[in-house]
């Protein structure tokens, strides 16, 4: 993005936006940061950043809002909320961007790519079908050239998916689910690295950025062999459990009919994430920030795992 220098983030006090905030502060030589959050708020926020509190999301399009207000002059918006907040004020915050003359946008869309065919079939009535619409209506909106807006597409975290049980793994039980017998090949990201990478898309010329989605990947693997690195690092053998992802979708498909919708949203995405389909295997960003002189470091499967595993034992 071409001479960016004030950035203005929202959603930075969750645990990305956390990442990113410290990101950008220790480059604070090469960027000014101003995180916009919700007036009830009770994050601690590094003393350093400029802080605009916001009373209501509800009039922030408004010419007169304080979001515009304070959003004039800024030079990239960056999205950094969770799914569920992210599809109900992004495009919110996207009107008010181009009523404050923000030239570009940066989507919390960092997860496998909602776009494929596949995340599009399941996508019905549902929060991944929600992805979907935005996704498109965002690609719309840059199509009149009144704001650009780079998608970092990064599949999912990996350091957060084993700590949090997403992918399939139990800490506290020594216990997996291996889906299709865990021989897909996956690509995922670290917080940290996701942090580096939009820091990065920020250096980046507009014409690599500018209305794209970019494929972000910082380690490929597949579920045989996340378990056994796991196992390794833990000295301990795990007990597996086999499942299809076709199982995963049917539950999806249960949970959405019961209106559990973040849970059949939890199946749908387990699905994707493990059966080969091709959207949440984004081995192309495993070259993504390699042209830049200075490059992203991305950590072996072994490193994160062995991090992720003293964690839970220190804590």
């Amino acid at each position: 993005m071409d001479q960016v220098k004030r950035v203005a983030l929202v959603g930075g006090t969750g645990l990305l936006g956390s990442a990113v905030v410290q990101v950008l502060l220790a480059r604070n030589d090469q960027f000014e940061l101003t995180l916009f959050t919700r007036s009830i708020s009770t994050h601690k926020i590094p003393a350093e950043v400029r802080v605009v509190a916001i009373e209501s999301f509800d009039d922030i399009s408004e010419e007169s809002s304080t979001l515009v207000r304070w959003l004039r002059g800024h030079d990239v918006l960056v999205s950094t909320l969770n799914s569920a907040v992210a599809l109900e004020l992004e495009p919110k915050l996207v009107a008010a961007a181009i009523q404050a003359g923000v030239k570009h946008f940066m989507p919390s869309e960092y997860t496998l790519d909602v776009t494929h065919p596949a995340a599009r079939a399941l996508g019905k009535g549902n929060m991944l079908g929600a992805r979907v619409s935005w996704a498109d209506k965002l690609a719309t909106i840059a199509s009149s050239g009144q704001i650009t807006y780079t998608t970092l597409v990064t599949g999912g975290f990996l350091d957060w998916g084993i700590k949090s049980g997403m992918l399939g793994f139990d800490l506290a039980q020594r216990a997996a689910v291996l889906y299709d017998g865990g021989q897909h090949k996956v690509t995922a990201c670290t917080v940290s690295f996701v942090a580096e990478a939009i820091l990065t898309a920020l250096r980046m010329p507009n014409e690599k950025t500018a209305n794209k989605r970019l494929y972000v990947a910082e380690v490929e693997y597949t579920g045989e062999e996340l378990l056994r690195t796991i196992e390794l690092a833990s000295g301990d053998k795990w007990t597996a459990t086999q499942l299809s992802t076709e199982s995963a979708k049917e539950n999806g498909m249960k949970l959405q009919a019961e209106g559990n919708l973040r849970a059949a949203y939890l199946n749908f995405a387990r699905a994707l994430n493990f059966d080969g389909c091709g959207a949440a295997d984004l081995r192309s960003g495993l070259e993504f920030g390699r042209e830049l002189e200075v490059d992203l470091q991305r950590r072996s499967l072994s490193d994160i795992v062995r991090s992720v595993i003293d964690e839970a034992t220190t804590s």
